[in-house]
């Protein structure tokens, strides 16, 4: 895979705030796990993340593909807004614009 996935921009992101995230590579990602029913975002954030009711700024969110599998992730900013890496480079989108909405799996917290 070429560019940045929303995972890496997640890494960087977290990276330059000190943290160190999982890495999926090491998980045998590839292009197409979503689609194969392999959900390595909710099955290792256990170990870096708690999920919270009530976001917060940088808290983590996972939103489900059409199989309900975790498959996309990004950071919330506040006022209803989250940053995430996807087809069209590193964008800001709203977290009440229903094309996102129906999608959320939940929010998630990094463990003190």
């Amino acid at each position: 895979m070429d560019g940045l996935d929303c995972w890496g921009f997640l890494k960087l992101a977290y990276a330059d705030l000190g943290v160190c995230l999982f890495d999926i590579e090491d998980l045998e990602y590839g292009k197409v796990w979503g689609l194969k029913g392999k959900d390595y975002f909710k099955d290792n954030c256990a170990h870096d993340w708690v999920k919270v009711a009530d976001p917060q700024v940088l808290d983590g969110i996972l939103f489900l593909n059409s199989r309900g599998v975790a498959n996309h992730a990004g950071i919330v900013l506040g006022n209803r807004r989250f940053i995430h890496c996807c087809r069209q480079g590193v964008v800001v989108s709203r977290l009440d614009d229903a094309s996102w909405v129906k999608k959320v799996e939940g929010f998630y917290r990094l463990k003190a």
